[in-house]
């Protein structure tokens, strides 16, 4: 043809494939025929694989939808469907959604455009939308190709109406986008549009629907299992023979909660570890060893719970172990804490247990409970109880632990707070498995009928609370005895979360949130006896140096202790912790060169301490009320030259007539203070 500097070989038409050679590269790339033929899924799923881990399911399910439209006359198929325009990939940040619609592209070989949807927005009036509509028109005539849409959510929010504040830019921008994809999906262009976000509930339905972006695509956090794959691809060329398979099944067990990004940091600060310890060493022969990566989980916790107060002690590497062991007394998990036996043991069969091995629930055909609620006077350990619980599933691997004051769900603005609680177990969720503790939860689970404001705010709080607790599936995980155990325990852990809650009052939270299948387990802490007081007291001493005396026969750590705990009967171990402490200061007081307390000071704290008892101080004066409502509702009991009465005045008359009718069991306050038995 031509001139003759050309030789004519044939005509390229739908039959030809074309291969593509490159240099150094003795195997060629995926062929695409001209006809858009394409190979098998599995080819491409394996090359995916080879760089990321866990994402089977969900790269098997996109590359589905792409070969349906960009390759619709599927060999061995007499059924035709129409295919859609794209698919949206949604879910937390750093679960993988960008690097797993990209590494889709790479594996298919077609051409790929990026677009960054804030990048969008232009200042002048009618650019932002032209700039979309060209690169639509770009991707049609590059076809086959693949449009990638990254945070499509700012280019797709949706339309609330003239009363919300979304600019004329962004509707005019949203109008581009659908006539955009109307046009696509109306032509034969082989162009298949690929959104990522993580604000699906935010996107416009018109994009979600009528053939458009129809298919969603969501990823959740990865299970034990996908986070293995996940380490086993992160770790593939550090030549380390210590991290092995059980050493990484360990540590994917150890991360509950951990999305991609997170397992990533994890890997680089243990990397880090190491580089700078064989800087300090100047090895230069040294690997990545487990202590590594014990020293960086110390420091690494899951994304999804930063905006939330979570356990995060910095421990000592050496009290970081990954390795789960027995559980035992309280000398064992729960080192530390005394005077609560009881309450530990019924913490470790409906707690604990169930994070380490549900096979024995599994085997009796029952299920965990979901809440467990902590009741006891004010001092006797409910809080320090639960934080002994997040040191036991933080160091040991076991959930995630997330403490909640429950003033800081309350806010000002209507709604708010029920949204709050609702976003704080949805994160939950996310974390799983996870222990979710509440501290004096009958700030927002109260009696309901005595909330007098307009808003009804505790009680719209209380019917959210409720809901939320029967609405996500935690403890009531799919048990069945058909599944294998590995399975069933893959698939309990990956939804359970477990209540903890603590109240100095049973009575002044609803029934409703009392019951079987919301707060299961109620377990009573009471003041320490005197073998727990002498514990307390010895594990004090140890970090005092006291000057014992032989004329007081108290010449010895434990002498002193014992004879601490028979004089301390009825305080908390709070109080029996402030007589030592205020035996210092008073020492310090005196001499500051002292360097032992002497032993006066100790009796001296002891007798201040135990002449001063609950009766005499209800009987001085001390006013105490229940203040739950910000003072619309309000009971008060006062004590005044010997009498004891009962005012009501800032209680409303309707409120005054359900106290009449219902009225709160406020009277035990006499079991416990002998003042108001009268």
């Amino acid at each position: 043809m031509g001139t003759g500097c050309c030789q004519h070989l044939g005509t390229i038409g739908d039959a030809s494939q074309l291969v593509l050679h490159f240099k150094d590269d003795d195997q060629p790339q995926a062929a695409v025929e001209m006809g858009g033929n394409f190979q098998p899924i599995d080819v491409y799923l394996k090359q995916i694989t080879l760089e990321l881990g866990g994402v089977d399911k969900h790269a098997r399910t996109l590359l589905q939808a792409i070969l349906h439209r960009l390759d619709g006359e599927r060999k061995g198929s007499d059924v035709t469907a129409e295919p859609g325009v794209g698919a949206i990939v949604s879910g937390l940040p750093g679960v993988g959604k960008t690097v797993l619609a990209k590494a889709i592209c790479k594996s298919l070989g077609v051409q790929t455009i990026f677009l960054n949807a804030a990048d969008i927005f232009q200042t002048y009036v009618g650019q932002s939308e032209a700039q979309l509509v060209k690169i639509f028109e770009r991707a049609m005539l590059q076809s086959p190709s693949i449009l990638l849409i990254d945070g499509i959510e700012a280019i797709a929010g949706a339309r609330r109406g003239l009363a919300d504040s979304q600019s004329a830019l962004e509707i005019g921008v949203l109008g581009a986008l659908l006539a955009s994809l109307e046009k696509i999906k109306a032509s034969s262009h082989r162009v298949f549009v690929l959104g990522t976000t993580t604000r699906l509930g935010d996107m416009d339905a018109a994009v979600l629907s009528n053939g458009r972006l129809d298919q969603v695509v969501n990823i959740e956090p990865p299970t034990q299992r996908e986070r293995l794959e996940i380490l086993r691809v992160m770790t593939r060329t550090w030549q380390a023979d210590e991290l092995n398979d059980a050493f990484l099944n360990q540590l994917s067990e150890t991360t509950g909660g951990f999305v991609g990004a997170d397992l990533l940091s994890l890997c680089q600060k243990a990397l880090q570890c190491f580089l700078n310890e064989a800087a300090a060493n100047k090895k230069s022969d040294s690997v990545v060893r487990p202590h590594h990566f014990e020293k960086a989980l110390a420091v690494t916790y899951p994304s999804v719970l930063q905006t939330h107060h979570v356990s995060q002690k910095k421990q000592q590497p050496e009290s970081t172990s990954i390795q789960r062991s027995a559980v035992g007394g309280s000398g064992g998990l729960f080192a530390g804490v005394y005077g609560m036996q009881d309450a530990i043991q019924s913490l470790q069969v409906s707690l604990i247990e169930p994070l380490q091995d549900c096979s024995r629930f599994l085997a009796f055909g029952t299920t965990p409970p979901k809440g467990v609620l902590l009741t006891g006077p004010p001092g006797s350990g409910k809080t320090h109880l639960a934080h002994a619980i997040a040191d036991v599933v933080r160091r040991h691997g076991l959930a995630s632990f997330v403490s909640v004051q429950c003033s800081d769900l309350l806010t000002k603005i209507v709604g708010d707070t029920e949204k709050a609680l609702r976003e704080l177990f949805a994160t939950a969720r996310n974390a799983a498995p996870c222990v979710l503790y509440f501290d004096q939860i009958e700030g927002i689970a109260p009696l309901r009928g005595f909330d007098t404001s307009t808003e009804q705010t505790f009680d719209r709080m209380l019917s959210m609370l409720l809901v939320e607790m029967d609405g996500f599936n935690t403890s009531r995980a799919k048990l069945e005895r058909s599944l294998a155990s590995d399975e069933a325990r893959i698939a309990f852990l990956k939804q359970h979360v477990v209540i903890l809650a603590s109240t100095t009052n049973k009575e002044l939270l609803d029934p409703a949130i009392l019951r079987p299948g919301r707060f299961d387990v109620h377990i009573n802490v009471e003041f320490p006896d005197e073998d727990a007081r002498c514990a307390i007291i010895l594990d004090a001493l140890s970090k005092i140096p006291v000057a014992y005396s032989a004329d007081l026969a108290l010449d010895s750590r434990e002498a002193l202790a014992r004879y601490m705990a028979q004089r301390t009967g009825g305080l908390s171990a709070g109080d029996v912790s402030t007589i030592l402490r205020e035996a210092a200061m008073a020492c310090m007081r005196d001499d500051l060169s002292a360097v032992s307390v002497a032993i006066k000071y100790v009796t001296q704290a002891l007798d201040a301490a135990t002449s001063a008892t609950p009766s005499s101080n209800m009987a001085d004066g001390m006013v105490l009320a229940s203040n739950r409502n910000a003072g619309n509702s309000g009971m008060r009991f006062k004590r005044n030259h010997g009498t004891t009465r009962r005012s009501a005045t800032d209680t409303p008359r309707a409120s005054r007539n359900r106290y009449k009718a219902n009225p709160p069991d406020f009277y035990l306050l006499g079991e416990q203070y002998p003042a108001f038995k009268q």
